[in-house]
């Protein structure tokens, strides 16, 4: 089953490419593979190959990854990489926090190793998790200023700061089942659950990075709680099964779109947002653990959830 695991991710990545590099501790390794690939030979490349035969599909011979690991994108990628991370301490204290947390607060997880590499395949796989082993993609993650062809809003989360509640939030994306009836409270409370998993096991992160938003808009909607909340109430969104509001408070934006002069000021995926206030109300009025939360279906949640702001 586990090798099952590998080879779709193997394709799906299709040109990932790894090698050892060291173990920092009894508690997580992390392997290198950009570093050893880009740096070997084409006679070394040999070496790599025999050490990780699952990630080098037989379909591919070996001029396939002779031509990846000498071309010129990828290498200004990895150079770019080495200056970034040159420093940086993958096995730092958040990493262990993130993955004790999770072992206290998830039946089944163990915490994986790392794997770091250079792969041009969707921002929304710059991590991935499955099984034992976490990849970091870590061309998606070299400073805002790298990506000018993006929006902001893309690349202002494109940043290495990023990375540790990435994976605190791909390690939740597994663990939270979706349960799609159709409605815009059902992929709220689903969004509300994976971002209050999140938040539980990286509980020391800034609120702007958890939400990918600037502080001035998580503090926008934290002043405006309760106008948020009314509109959804007002306009009778929560059942709603207009696929278009999910464009409009669900999916990455620039800001959410109440259709309202102060839309701008919003943050974007507001309907994520208020899903985690809901979620968090619901476990403050109810003792339970979060095995069980995850287990609870939205419309349940959403009625025990006692959750009502006030105004201000």
């Amino acid at each position: 089953m586990v090798y099952k695991k590998y080879f779709v991710l193997i394709i799906y990545l299709f040109f990932i490419i790894g090698c050892y590099d060291e173990i920092i501790n009894k508690e997580v390794e992390v392997i290198r593979f950009e570093k050893e690939f880009y740096n070997s030979s084409n006679n070394e490349l040999n070496n790599v190959i025999n050490m990780y035969p699952y990630l080098f599909p037989n379909q591919f011979p070996k001029s396939v990854w002779i031509t990846k690991k000498n071309d010129s994108l990828e290498l200004e990628l990895f150079k770019k990489s080495e200056d970034v991370f040159e420093n940086f301490n993958f096995n730092s204290k958040k990493l262990h926090l993130i993955f004790d947390n999770a072992n206290e607060f998830i039946k089944g997880f163990n915490s994986p190793n790392l794997i770091t590499l250079i792969n041009k395949g969707r921002i929304e796989d710059r991590v991935i998790f499955s099984d034992s082993l976490l990849f970091i993609s870590l061309n998606f993650y070299l400073g805002s200023n790298y990506y000018p062809e993006l929006p902001n809003y893309i690349s202002n989360t494109m940043d290495k700061k990023y990375i540790f509640n990435d994976i605190a939030y791909k390690i939740s994306e597994n663990y939270v089942s979706y349960d799609d009836d159709r409605t815009l409270l059902s992929v709220m409370i689903y969004n509300g659950k994976l971002l209050y998993l999140n938040k539980q096991l990286n509980p020391d992160e800034n609120n702007s990075i958890i939400f990918k938003t600037t502080k001035e808009k998580i503090n926008w909607a934290e002043s405006n709680e309760f106008e948020i909340w009314n509109y959804f109430v007002e306009n009778e969104l929560f059942f709603n099964t207009d696929f278009s509001l999910r464009s409009r408070f669900i999916s990455k934006a620039p800001y959410s779109k109440f259709n309202l002069d102060i839309d701008k000021k919003s943050p974007g995926s507001i309907g994520m947002w208020l899903g985690y206030k809901i979620v968090d109300s619901y476990m403050k009025s109810n003792k339970i653990n979060i095995n069980q939360l995850l287990n609870t279906d939205h419309y349940t949640i959403f009625k025990e959830s006692k959750y009502k702001p006030k105004s201000k």
